[in-house]
């Protein structure tokens, strides 16, 4: 494992919207990667999808060290190679890839990390296909909650910087969750058939950094995990809330929980799904949504001691 960094030819990807990325932070993570890779190139993305493009425009780099959060590491997945190791940095809004792979530490920790070869591997993760929109998923997708804290978020006061933009949209959620009459399909067994408040299939563990939705999940099991929420009185939520951090919310009335390598979630009043894969929405979403399993989809840097063995 020792040459894995020293061996290779690096790209930089950075992500200049995220939440903790200036300047700064890229001259010192370039710099630091010029005295240990072979060789060392840095690209800012411009838009949407251009990482991916940046990807494939850098399709010798052997090494690809993202500068950004989950959104960056999701859409840099779209231009990747089966021969490419992606390093993902904590320095967007819920860096939930990251600490998967790397525990609590943060970005600077994890490059020190990178110092002792005995303290990290190379994993291959699993990786999720998402049918109707055509992307792929790191982490995972999901319909109600999460979906719709990511919409309100979008009008939270743009002084309200990184992960606590999702906090304050969530709180305003929790007061009024939404449920949707929606059917989960795993392998072919109806895991869950009417008001749902939330689906998620992942994937991983953490969503939004702290978050528990899929507390059993592995990343290279070869398998999506499944949870379904029914709908939520103001006292199912606050019951469940505090859970929802831990975990331990599995087995309580209403919830749901089974693993597959194909599932289907779909609106059976045929509306729109309030539905987002990896932190972005799926603005154009429909009625369905189906998820396959890619086992093996993506070879990453991680802690030996990372927490989703």
């Amino acid at each position: 494992m020792s040459g894995i960094v020293r061996q290779s030819d690096c790209l930089v990807l950075v992500n200049p919207t995220a939440a903790a990325v200036d300047s700064g932070v890229a001259r010192e993570i370039e710099g630091w990667l010029s005295g240990r890779a072979r060789t060392v190139r840095t690209a800012w993305t411009q838009a949407p999808g251009h990482a991916a493009e940046l990807v494939r425009e850098h399709a010798d780099a052997g090494l690809i060290v993202a500068v950004g959060g989950d959104g960056t590491v999701s859409e840099l997945v779209q231009g990747t190679t089966d021969r490419q190791v992606v390093c993902p940095l904590p320095v967007g809004s819920g860096n939930s890839t990251a600490r998967h792979l790397f525990g609590d530490r943060g970005w600077r920790q994890v490059l020190d990390l990178l110092d002792d070869p005995g303290r990290f591997t190379v994993r291959h993760l699993d990786l999720l296909r998402l049918v109707e929109p055509g992307v792929t998923a790191v982490l995972g997708a999901s319909t109600g909650f999460m979906a719709q804290v990511l919409r309100d978020a979008r009008a939270v006061d743009p002084a309200v910087k990184g992960i606590d933009r999702y906090y304050t949209a969530a709180a305003g959620v929790l007061q009024a969750m939404p449920d949707h009459p929606t059917r989960v399909t795993v392998d072919g067994v109806v895991l869950a058939d009417g008001p749902l408040s939330s689906v998620a299939v992942g994937g991983g563990r953490f969503r939004a950094w702290s978050f528990q939705f899929l507390p059993d999940s592995l990343l290279d099991d070869g398998l999506l995990d499944v949870c379904t929420i029914g709908a939520l009185t103001s006292a199912d939520v606050a019951e469940l809330t505090p859970l929802m951090l831990t975990g331990q919310y599995l087995g309580r009335p209403g919830v749901g929980y089974a693993r597959g390598t194909s599932v289907i979630v779909e609106r059976t009043d045929g509306l729109p799904l309030a539905a987002e894969w990896d932190g972005s929405l799926w603005d154009a979403a429909g009625p369905r949504l189906t998820v396959e399993i890619v086992p093996n989809g993506l070879r990453a840097l991680a802690a030996t001691d990372g927490p989703c063995h």
